[in-house]
């Protein structure tokens, strides 16, 4: 009795301890700041706790003015998500700095005293630039986010934003521009398989609410890959020129030139809902920037990244046999996948080709296997990742095969050529030979050894030749003609009977497939109420992703089954065809298209959407209740 309550309270002074150490393992303290702003611009800098602090010592500044704080918040949320309670809590010391002239911001760690424990903040460095920052709403978000990047001039030889002006296009005004889009290649003078990194961001001094009818670059001539895809729109803060902008990046795709020549690259478009001051308050003060009192309306401002030229050289001639279309930095390596060997076993030769460059689009390495090797086809494995050098890591090519007959045999030197970027020649890769020695193994089924036909009709093993039988044949007496025999009929009879019956249940399954389409196409409105009903709910809740990814469904399953289109083919330019088809006005069609890519710009930018949910419901409605009297 006495030790099982030792062991009760060991396991409660066990269970006590891992308990405090996850609960002060939860205690943070950070800073948020941003890495750039502008010289003589005022911003914030905040000190975040998860607990409460009993001490908090200030950084050092140096390197700004501080115009105020640090001012003390806490807030405190708690969320239900399937049953389950979330509560969260936060104290944070917010200051308001004035940047220099030009320079560094320089602040030191802070420290906090949180449940008994003393944390410290990293150290922050803010680089000054010259140059007005963005404003509103757009550089408080960015503000808050670390990242960023310096960059220059248009480095990819292309029109730069600040080069030229351009009155055409009401979403850019060059040297001034509040919201521009840019297309940029880290390389622009390739060789024709070489890999390019494509980078597409959206820039902004502007507060963005929403985007619509986005179309992405065409790469016509490329072989091209997403590497990049973020499922948010997360703006950081960037110098171009001499303004600093919210950036934000929307893709980035490695392309790789499949001709040579001038290849154009067609633009990227896209619409950007963009909220503009229409009244200013009257008091301003250093609080203004940070608690906006000024009125706004939404417009829109249609944005390009123009066209792109790529010029694509030829690779040089004289390429040798070995040739499999590598173009980057290679090396190869071969190996057995067994260190011995018996005949009639299987095995395989692994060829590695490792580096970086076109590591998608190579070729195999051609290798010769030794005459009594039985060989089947190589099979290839991609073990790389996509970077701005390309695809980075190895590509593994398995060529199988089994030996038929015990010895010593020699797999002779794998060669492989490359076109090496560095050296801008082709380079040759050699593996060394490898000595094969094939132990005797257990006898094939039939007893004979294996030699395939196409290299050698009969070999002399050094012993008799063992597949000829010598024994004398069998024979017996033939039966009668077969079509004289009952059995012959009765194959036949059931022959015909099965093609009938197989041409029947075919029938049947059309009929039945041509009845779930009816069927489909009845239920169309009643699937498609039931939908809007469940996203009227989300409406009324103020939920806006449930919302609009209920009113996409609705619009989609709708178009689905009333038109009688698979899912999987159910495109744009299909919906958009099928519909003028049956005669439904296009004012109509393109009041469909535009509500379901809202529906699905909601994922990139739902701070501005709440405020049109009831809108585009009406719309929703009204458009089904029209498309069901037309078709």
């Amino acid at each position: 009795m006495g030790m099982k309550r030792g062991y009760s309270i060991l396991l409660l002074f066990f269970t006590l301890v891992v308990s405090l150490s996850a609960a002060m393992g939860q205690n943070t303290f950070t800073v948020d700041a941003p890495n750039i702003v502008g010289s003589g611009e005022r911003f914030l800098v905040k000190f975040v706790s998860n607990g409460d602090v009993t001490n908090f010592v200030r950084p050092t500044i140096t390197g700004a003015d501080v115009i105020a704080g640090p001012s003390t918040s806490t807030s405190s949320y708690t969320s239900w998500v399937n049953g389950k309670r979330t509560d969260s809590y936060t104290v944070t010391y917010t200051y308001v700095l004035e940047a220099a002239e030009q320079g560094q911001i320089n602040i030191s760690p802070a420290t906090a005293t949180i449940g008994g424990n003393t944390y410290s903040t990293r150290s922050v460095t803010i680089d000054i630039v010259k140059g007005s920052s963005s404003q509103g709403s757009a550089q408080s978000s960015a503000s808050q986010n670390g990242g960023g990047q310096q960059s220059g001039s248009n480095q990819n030889g292309n029109q730069d934003p600040f080069a030229s002006v351009d009155d055409d296009d009401p979403g850019i005004t060059y040297g001034k521009a509040d919201l521009f889009l840019r297309l940029s290649f880290n390389k622009t003078k390739v060789v024709k398989g070489e890999p390019i990194i494509a980078t597409l961001k959206l820039y902004t001094r502007s507060n963005i609410v929403g985007l619509e009818d986005v179309k992405m670059p065409v790469f016509n001539g490329f072989w091209s890959q997403e590497i990049e895809v973020p499922q948010n729109i997360n703006f950081s803060r960037e110098k171009v020129g001499n303004q600093i902008y919210s950036s934000a990046l929307i893709r980035r795709y490695m392309i790789m030139p499949q001709k040579s020549g001038a290849l154009t690259v067609d633009p990227c478009e896209m619409v950007c809902q963009v909220q503009v001051v229409t009244k200013r308050a009257r008091s301003r003060s250093i609080f203004d920037d940070f608690f906006d009192n000024d009125t706004y309306d939404v417009v829109k401002k249609k944005l390009s990244t123009g066209k792109h030229v790529i010029h694509v050289s030829e690779l040089p001639g004289g390429a040798p046999e070995s040739f499999g279309g590598g173009v980057g930095k290679l090396s190869m390596t071969a190996r057995l996948t067994k260190d011995s060997l018996k005949s009639n076993e299987a095995a395989s030769l692994i060829v590695e080709l490792s580096g970086s460059g076109n590591l998608n689009l190579i070729e195999a390495p051609k290798v010769e296997l030794p005459q009594d090797f039985e060989k089947y086809d190589a099979k290839s494995t991609n073990n790389f990742n996509n970077t701005a050098e390309g695809a980075v890591g190895k590509k593994v090519y398995e060529y199988p095969f089994i030996p038929r007959a015990d010895g010593t045999y020699t797999i002779p030197s794998i060669e492989y050529s490359y076109f090496d970027l560095n050296q801008r020649r082709y380079v040759t890769l050699h593996t060394e030979p490898i000595e094969v020695k094939v132990a005797k193994g257990s006898a094939n089924p039939n007893g004979a050894t294996f030699i395939p036909a196409a290299q050698k009709s009969v070999g002399n093993l050094g012993e008799d030749i063992r597949y000829i039988k010598t024994a004398m044949p069998s024979f017996k007496k033939a039966g009668r003609f077969t079509v004289l025999n009952w059995p012959f009929y009765l194959i036949a009879a059931l022959l015909v009977a099965g093609f009938f019956g197989i041409k029947k249940l075919a029938n049947s399954r059309i009929a039945l497939a041509k009845d779930v389409m009816r069927t489909r196409n009845r239920k169309a409105n009643k699937v498609a109420r039931t939908r809007l009903k469940k996203a009227q709910n989300y409406l009324t809740q103020n939920k806006v992703q449930e919302f609009y990814e209920e009113l996409h469904k609705a619009l989609l399953g709708y178009t689905s089954d009333k038109l009688s289109i698979q899912r999987s083919e159910l495109q744009r330019d299909v919906i958009e065809e099928t519909l003028i088809g049956r005669n439904v006005p296009t004012e109509q069609v393109a009041l469909l298209i535009s509500l379901l890519d809202d529906c699905e710009m909601v994922r990139y930018s739902p701070e501005g959407a709440a405020g049109a949910m009831d809108a585009q419901y009406k719309k929703a409605v009204a458009l089904i209740s029209d498309l069901e009297n037309k078709l």
